[in-house]
């Protein structure tokens, strides 16, 4: 099946319920075929986050708190994009709630927001980043982050709640999207944001944002891979965009 073909199906499935779990597991399959990842890499990543975290009545805690924190807010997402910075420097309004993909909280940091939540599969973040209690941290498992997930979850001082690309099991949630950026949108509409405002995000330009990774000084060109990750990323944002008030 093709992508414009699989994209059809998906959009038939999904339409009225972009929060059905199992429905999510279907699209993770088709991109990780894709992308030529491996479903046994996710899953064992998964088991290792899942043994790492507290007990599923601190899970609903926390849900309990990101959905009285986002639900029927106008939520900000912001991405680690090239333009990030001057995005979020040239707000008009105080964002009521704000996410941040990964390495993004370090631009919300620097431009003078602290962000809510922090979605990430902790590649963009540093220990120095994980230290703040106020904020939620969104951690994803997949196949390549493993030795993240061992050396820096320990670290995260705020609350936490872990995602997953397999079946949901144990003390792991999908709440859809695939990309830190993308997952971050799906987590406010998952919670029930009023609205959802993208900042940040640059998915075509090709260049990777210097906030991406902790180490890079400058904004640089993407790899293959990469780019094909800002391809899903834009197809499943367009796809919220059908049943969001996504900007």
């Amino acid at each position: 099946m093709n992508i414009k073909a699989y994209l059809e199906v998906v959009n038939y499935l999904m339409v009225g319920n972009l929060r059905d779990t199992l429905k999510w597991v279907y699209i993770y399959d088709y991109i990780r075929m894709d992308m030529g990842f491996n479903y046994l890499d996710d899953c064992f990543a998964s088991q290792v986050l899942n043994t790492m975290i507290n007990g599923l009545e601190v899970i609903y805690e926390v849900e309990k708190y990101l959905q009285e924190l986002i639900g029927g807010a106008n939520v900000y997402v912001v991405g680690a994009g090239p333009t990030c910075f001057e995005e979020l420097k040239s707000l008009d309004v105080e964002p009521e709630v704000l996410i941040a993909a990964d390495g993004a909280m370090r631009c919300c940091l620097d431009a003078g927001y602290k962000p809510h939540v922090v979605v990430t599969d902790l590649d963009g973040l540093s220990i120095k980043d994980l230290r703040h209690d106020d904020v939620v941290y969104v951690v994803h498992a997949h196949g390549d982050n493993i030795d993240k997930l061992l050396n820096y979850v320990g670290f995260i001082k705020g609350r936490l709640l872990g995602t997953t690309q397999c079946v949901q099991t144990g003390r792991l949630r999908i709440y859809g999207g695939f990309t830190d950026g993308d997952r971050a949108a799906y987590l406010a509409h998952f919670f029930g944001a009023r609205s959802i405002r993208l900042v940040g995000f640059d998915l075509r330009s090709g260049l990777v944002g210097k906030y991406s990774k902790p180490w890079m000084g400058v904004n640089s060109y993407a790899t293959p891979t990469k780019l094909k990750k800002f391809k899903w990323a834009e197809r499943l944002l367009n796809m919220l965009r059908l049943y969001s008030k996504l900007y």
